[in-house]
């Protein structure tokens, strides 16, 4: 009896250490490593130079303080000729956002998705001699990229960007209009009196359509395009103003000579 109890305890030690063993060898198995090593290059053809231009800006940023204005500022320190050549060819989009903010990407080098066909497709449909496409599924590129140049920064709060370009814009004073700058610079020159020379400088009098006086001098605005009193000589006045040349799209400054009538002596 007691022999058979000793054979009925080996016995449930012997499954218990094969049980054991098996599963440790299904638990190392799935542990262990395929010993395939992961290709970058072939997840991203376009890894190593993404590394170099990102370190580039990098070391920029840290000398300068700030990152490059352009893409071209790389070239040379930091990025050796065939590098720099190899980034323009692959069409690197670089930004500059702001003090040490950019956008930079590598637009995609792999090809179109491969779609795997289930069973039963074939290339072409049955008696159809023509390559068409299939119906089921488009795998074309669009070729389509985006530029973010010119376009605003989604992830910058505008409220507070306005914030800031209000209180560094500067300050536009609204002068109030004289009667003189109401008045076109023919009437004034149908006006100008007189002309008065002085220790103090020279005056020009200059009266309005209801008789009302108005005393002129260097530096007064006169007109209604901005003009200002340039030079009093003895018998004429140089006005400047500006007027927007069509041709060149801004305002171009354009002298006026407002002449003092001769007053004719009774006789």
């Amino acid at each position: 009896m007691k022999e058979k109890k000793t054979i009925i305890l080996a016995v449930v030690l012997l499954l218990l250490v094969g049980v054991y063993i098996y599963y440790s060898q299904r638990i190392e198995k799935a542990a262990k490593p395929t010993g395939a090593a992961v290709d970058v290059a072939r997840i991203d053809p376009d890894f190593e130079l993404k590394s170099k231009v990102g370190k580039a800006i990098r070391k920029y940023m840290q000398d300068n303080g700030d990152a490059p204005r352009s893409f071209d500022k790389l070239q040379g320190k930091y990025l050796d000729a065939r590098t720099y050549k190899q980034a323009l060819k692959r069409n690197v989009q670089y930004t500059y956002v702001g003090p040490k903010s950019y956008r930079f990407s590598m637009p995609s080098k792999r090809g179109p998705v491969k779609v795997a066909k289930g069973p039963g497709a074939t290339t072409s449909s049955a008696g159809s001699g023509s390559g068409a496409p299939s119906s089921k599924l488009a795998t074309t590129e669009t070729g389509w990229k985006y530029d973010p140049t010119g376009k605003p920064d989604p992830f910058k709060s505008f409220i507070l960007a306005s914030a800031v370009q209000e209180e560094t814009a500067p300050k536009v004073v609204r002068r109030q209009l004289t009667p003189l700058q109401k008045m076109p610079l023919s009437e004034i020159e149908a006006g100008l009196k007189a002309i008065i020379w002085g220790q103090l400088g020279s005056k020009a009098l200059v009266e309005d359509a209801t008789g009302k006086g108005y005393v002129v001098q260097e530096g007064t605005y006169v007109g209604q395009h901005d003009g200002i009193v340039k030079k009093i000589y003895q018998d004429r006045i140089i006005v400047e103003e500006y007027r927007r040349d069509p041709g060149k799209g801004r305002l171009e400054p354009n002298e006026v000579v407002l002449k003092l009538k001769k007053v004719e002596s009774e006789q």
